[in-house]
C-alpha cells in the first residue's frame, strides 16, 4: 500500500516537472519569436522607420487613395482608448500605426512625438493623401496628436471624445492647434 502511494506521488511529481519544463520551453520560444523593434534612432536623434525589403521605394511614391480610404473606413467609429491598438479601442498614434502597417507594411513608433521626428515637413498646399498631420496642445504646447491627411484639408484620426473619425483642418479647434504636415516617404 505504501509502495503504491509512493509510486503515485513520483508519477505526479514527474508529470509536474514535465509540465513546468514544457511551459518554460513555450515561454522561451515565444520570446525568441517576438518581433524586433522596426524603427531606429540615428546618432543625431532622427528616427527611421522600418521599410519592408520587398517594398519598391520611389521618391515620389503616392499612397493609393482608394486603398487608404478602404483601410480607414474599417476603423471609423472605433472608440478612443489611450494606448489602444485594437478594434476595442485605439488612440491617435495607434490608429496611424495600424493603418500604415496594413497599407504598406511600415511599422511606426506608437507615439505622436516620435512620429513627428520622422520624414520631412510639407506645406498644406503640398500635402497629399497619406501624409501625417500633427497638432500641438497641453501644458507645454508639445506635439500631442496625429492624424492621416486624406485630401481637401480633411484628415482621419482617433479623437479622444468621438473615436476614429474624419475632421477638417478648417475646424477652429484643429486650426488653432495645427503644427505641421510631414511626409514619411
Amino acid at each position: 500500500m505504501v509502495q503504491k502511494v509512493r509510486s503515485r506521488i513520483s508519477v505526479f511529481l514527474l508529470f509536474r516537472y514535465f509540465f513546468i519544463l514544457l511551459l518554460l520551453s513555450i515561454i522561451l520560444l515565444s520570446i525568441g519569436c517576438a518581433p524586433s523593434v522596426r524603427y531606429t534612432r540615428s546618432s543625431n536623434g532622427e528616427i527611421h522607420l522600418y521599410v519592408p525589403r520587398d517594398w519598391d521605394y520611389r521618391k515620389n511614391y503616392k499612397v493609393p487613395q482608394d486603398h487608404l480610404q478602404t483601410i480607414i473606413q474599417k476603423w471609423i467609429g472605433v472608440r478612443y482608448k489611450y494606448g489602444g491598438m485594437s478594434r476595442r479601442g485605439v488612440d491617435c498614434s495607434g490608429f496611424v500605426c495600424l493603418v500604415y502597417q496594413e497599407l504598406n507594411g511600415f511599422v511606426l513608433p506608437h507615439s505622436s512625438r516620435k512620429m513627428h521626428r520622422m520624414g520631412k515637413s510639407v506645406s498644406i498646399s503640398e500635402a497629399r493623401s497619406g501624409d501625417l498631420v500633427f497638432f500641438r496642445g497641453g501644458l507645454f504646447n508639445a506635439i500631442n496628436h496625429v492624424g492621416i491627411y486624406i485630401g481637401d484639408n480633411k484628415f482621419a484620426h482617433a479623437s479622444s471624445s468621438n473615436g476614429v473619425r474624419y475632421s477638417s483642418l478648417d475646424e477652429s479647434y484643429y486650426k488653432k492647434r495645427f503644427a505641421e504636415i510631414r511626409r514619411l516617404f
